[in-house]
């Protein structure tokens, strides 16, 4: 097996995205937590120190609104009701979105979108062998080793710029052949979901000119929407980093591949 980064957003020395490089194709990528030991040419997970992302749109929708032929997404068209708009609403709970009551549409709804902004700042650690590798605001692979327990990671900032890199390879976290420059559909760890990188014009892009990310997924369970329907969403979404190393030492500690979960909370039941 060979490693190697998938995005010059999240990880090592390429320009692709998220994690890792990984045979067979296409088929669902499953990375386990890191048990103690370094990885030898295989990534493990961690929990973040510290992950910030912007997320600036939340929808849920009835249809797809963001299929592979369209460049916008479509929320009209997909029949959707907005749960958070951060030019509407500047403060948030992700543990309880609520759904809108004065709304004329009903039915079900497939799918939820988030919109993030193309900036996550990340910080982690691992500790193996008496040492603590840690990371530095240079970037994922400039990773900080010691036997000093103390001292905190550093944060980095990434940025997506694209999904197949610039030798234009296939990325094997993507299961539409691999990926476009803009668009992945996901296949991780059991999840499932598109990412599509956006411009500050919100339309389908890639490079420099990301400013946006667009993910989309199916809601399980759906969710039925009538004029009687007392409901919120809890959405939490997973601050995982991949640690990659030779065996010996760690050689680089980058964000995973973004991932969420929602479920539909009752008013009326305390949780």
């Amino acid at each position: 097996m060979k490693y190697r980064s998938i995005i010059n957003f999240f990880i090592l020395s390429t320009t692709n995205l998220f994690g890792v490089w990984i045979n067979p194709a296409y088929s669902s990528i499953t990375i386990l937590n890191c048990s103690g030991e370094i990885p030898n040419k295989t990534p493990c997970l961690i929990e973040a120190n510290q992950y910030k992302i912007n997320i600036s749109r939340i929808d849920i929708c009835q249809d797809n609104p963001f299929p592979n032929y369209r460049i916008t997404p479509d929320y009209v068209g997909s029949k959707c009701i907005n749960l958070l708009d951060k030019k509407i609403l500047k403060k948030y709970d992700l543990n309880k979105l609520e759904i809108p009551q004065e709304l004329n549409l009903q039915g079900e709804f497939k799918y939820i979108s988030l919109i993030l902004e193309n900036k996550f700042l990340v910080s982690g650690q691992y500790n193996s062998g008496g040492y603590v590798w840690k990371t530095s605001n240079k970037g994922p692979t400039k990773i900080i080793s010691s036997k000093d327990q103390n001292s905190k990671p550093e944060v980095f900032v990434k940025r997506l710029r694209n999904w197949r890199g610039k030798d234009n390879t296939d990325n094997k976290y993507c299961s539409n052949n691999g990926g476009t420059f803009s668009r992945c559909d996901l296949n991780y760890n059991g999840y499932k979901l598109s990412a599509i990188g956006l411009g500050s014009d919100f339309t389908e892009n890639y490079g420099n000119n990301t400013k946006h990310m667009f993910f989309v997924s199916e809601l399980s369970p759906r969710f039925i929407f009538s004029k009687d329907s007392s409901k919120y969403l809890e959405l939490k979404y997973q601050k995982k980093l991949e640690v990659y190393g030779n065996g010996k030492s760690v050689k680089s500690i980058s964000i995973a591949p973004f991932i969420f979960e929602t479920k539909f909370r009752n008013k009326s039941i305390s949780n």
